[in-house]
């Protein structure tokens, strides 16, 4: 399974980091994880095309997190010299079909391409031919998720952006990897989002085997925040980077 690292940042313009977006290989199954701005193009630059893509899971409907939906739908729809050959599934929870819907309104119809398929996501578990998803709301929005993806090898969980509660020890026990938001640090804390500290308390709790933290606000860079959790726990931890490649 190979992860890369398309946005680690937040809605604050950084030239370093972009909104959040992740992309997954399992097998032979393309996957975004978030589709926030930049993240069509990062796609080009890691070799990947818009038009293999076969699932986006979005997390929650804030702009970090979808604004590139508009562009990545576009080019589907009008991909030039690229015709999509397969189905692109869109997941997302509740309000995620009203979502697209009232993007292509404002955009008038230009945005869905035929083979779209949106699905509001109602179960716990969802299973597809290569691998399974368990999803649990987190504290964010209303209708905010974390996934865990579990294919045959590897267990990777995915918070996008939470505040601390219990589920999140359950969701995270024993991962592989866990891609997780550490937004910023334990003295300006932003409600609905976590600081190393609570990360240091769920590691210890869950034991997730890697961590790698992302979605960090402009302060996240000024002290050396992997120090701070790496000292405290036994899972190996990692600051996200834009372009990083992650394979296990």
């Amino acid at each position: 399974m190979n992860i890369y690292i398309l946005g680690s940042g937040t809605c604050i313009p950084n030239r370093r980091r972009g909104s959040s977006g992740y992309y997954l290989e399992i097998n032979d199954k393309k996957i975004l994880l978030d589709c926030g701005n930049g993240t069509t193009w990062k796609l080009e630059h890691i070799g990947v095309s818009f038009t293999d893509i076969d699932h986006i899971f979005i997390t929650h409907f804030h702009p970090d997190h979808t604004s590139d939906l508009i562009p990545f739908l576009f080019a589907n729809k009008y991909p030039y010299n690229r015709a999509r050959e397969k189905n692109l599934h869109i997941w997302g929870g509740k309000g995620i079909n009203n979502f697209i819907e009232s993007l292509n309104s404002i955009y008038n119809n230009w945005l869905i391409p035929d083979n779209l398929i949106v699905n509001e996501i109602n179960d716990s578990r969802i299973l597809l031919n290569d691998f399974s998803i368990e999803i649990i709301n987190s504290v964010h929005t209303d209708n905010s998720l974390i996934y865990k993806i579990l294919s045959s090898e590897h267990t990777v969980v995915y918070t996008g952006d939470t505040d601390y509660f219990e589920g999140l020890e359950a969701i995270s026990r024993h991962a592989d990897l866990l891609l997780i938001e550490c937004s910023s640090v334990d003295d300006k804390k932003i409600n609905g989002h976590l600081t190393p500290l609570e990360i240091i308390k769920l590691a210890r709790i869950s034991t997730p085997k890697k961590i790698v933290l992302t979605h960090f606000y402009p302060v996240c860079d000024e002290i050396d925040i992997v120090k701070q959790i790496q000292s405290e726990v036994a899972s190996e931890v990692i600051k996200a980077e834009d372009f990083m490649k992650i394979t296990l």
